[in-house]
């Protein structure tokens, strides 16, 4: 089971302090060979925060969550859509790359979720846009599989409004559907923002809302007239 963000420490609350955790960070074994450990980039006070796995050769090498060719097709996507890439903030889950670009095990995921709960707690978005399995697992603190939750709005963390998607990687690799999926998902995002689309609680409502009604007419009954 995926550590939650919400089940954790949240850390440091400040730009300073985050920084300094992520940087001076030794609790598990992946920080004796990184270049440099993801802080996050970013406006820290961005209403949008793009969430990704793990960092690989190119954020290793620029501590950044996304760079290369993965960066190119979220900005361009982020641009067709009307957000500018400028105002959001990227992260990561696990902040430093693993020997060989293996698998993070799951304590080394859970150690870096304290990192990411705090970088939670330090920018307060109302929209998260969660890249792939891994990060989305974490977030709702459950394992998921991406294609039955991808572009939903869902409600996390008291009233954040998570959307997942695919990794912009899946698109460098072509996979099918993933930058129709990707775009679709980040337009959802802008949609939330915009206020021209509910966000992940009102979603859960509506639905609630709609299974409660569904409930009730099988409940009554198909009427027979005389």
């Amino acid at each position: 089971m995926p550590t939650t963000c919400s089940s954790i420490d949240p850390g440091p609350r400040s730009a300073r302090g985050h920084e300094r955790a992520v940087k001076g960070c030794t609790s598990c074994a992946l920080h004796e060979g990184r270049e440099q450990p993801v802080v996050g980039d970013g406006p820290r006070d961005a209403r949008l925060l793009i969430v990704t796995d793990v960092p690989r050769r190119h954020e290793d090498i620029h501590g950044h969550a996304l760079a290369g060719s993965s960066r190119n097709v979220l900005d361009e996507a982020l641009l067709h859509v009307g957000i500018d890439p400028a105002s959001v903030r990227r992260t990561s889950v696990v902040r430093c790359r693993p020997p060989e670009d293996r698998t993070p095990t799951a304590d080394e995921v859970a150690t870096c979720s304290a990192h990411l709960s705090g970088e939670l707690s330090l920018v307060s978005p109302e929209v998260i846009v969660s890249l792939g399995a891994m990060p989305t697992s974490v977030l709702l603190g459950r394992p998921v599989r991406l294609e039955r939750v991808a572009g939903y709005r869902l409600d996390i963390l008291g009233g954040v409004t998570l959307i997942p998607t695919f990794h912009p990687s899946e698109v460098v690799r072509g996979v099918p559907a993933a930058s129709i999926a990707l775009r679709r998902d980040l337009a959802v995002a802008k949609a939330v923002l915009d206020g021209r689309m509910g966000s992940g609680a009102q979603a859960r409502s509506e639905l609630r809302s709609r299974l409660q009604q569904q409930a009730r007419r099988s409940a009554t009954g198909p009427r027979v007239h005389a």
